[in-house]
């Protein structure tokens, strides 16, 4: 059985890794426009289109697909362009609470075996801007929604979670394994 894992994000494969799920990765290049999508189902949306892209390509695996989002007063937090983005993003969280959602997908061929979405709620701790500006300054905010990790430096702005951790990271471990048992 190949699994291949539909994504560029090193933390999604870590996280696999962890699980000692053996799988290659291929990052899919799909559409991500989600004009008319409510905000809660983007995530869910978006991983299932990266994982049928990438499956239509190789027929024989299953491909998991996920994607995560961080919404702040129902706006979504995206990956930050740079880092004037990015400190914007966490003075928007700070002292606040903030969902994010994954959304995880396995598919084989054009056929959907499973589709779930999993919610943690984030409550950042009030700091101040020299607390971002040196975050910024570690470069860790890149390639990252809402501008920061959980798992490492920006751990610092977290004053408590609700919900799973590692759906912070950007793979919820129950949703993805409860995928994986469809793989027969």
């Amino acid at each position: 059985m190949l699994l291949i894992l539909a994504s560029k994000s090193p933390r999604r494969a870590q996280i696999l890794e962890q699980l000692g799920v053996k799988f290659r990765v291929e990052p899919p290049c799909c559409n991500e426009d989600t004009a008319g999508i409510p905000i809660e189902g983007i995530p869910k949306e978006l991983a299932v289109r990266k994982a049928l892209e990438v499956a239509a390509k190789f027929q024989d695996a299953f491909v998991l697909g996920s994607d995560t989002l961080v919404f702040c007063e129902n706006t979504s937090l995206g990956k930050p362009k740079n880092e004037e983005e990015a400190f914007e993003m966490l003075k928007k969280l700070r002292n606040k609470t903030h969902k994010v959602i994954s959304g995880v997908a396995l598919c084989k061929k054009n056929e959907i075996l499973y589709a779930g979405e999993s919610q943690t709620e984030v409550r950042f701790r009030d700091y101040c801007d020299l607390e971002i500006l040196d975050y910024i300054s570690a470069m860790e905010y890149v390639d990252k929604a809402g501008a920061y990790g959980a798992q490492g430096k920006g751990a610092r702005f977290i004053e408590s979670i609700n919900g799973c951790f590692y759906n912070v990271m950007g793979l919820p471990i129950a949703l993805t394994l409860e995928a994986l048992n469809k793989i027969k």
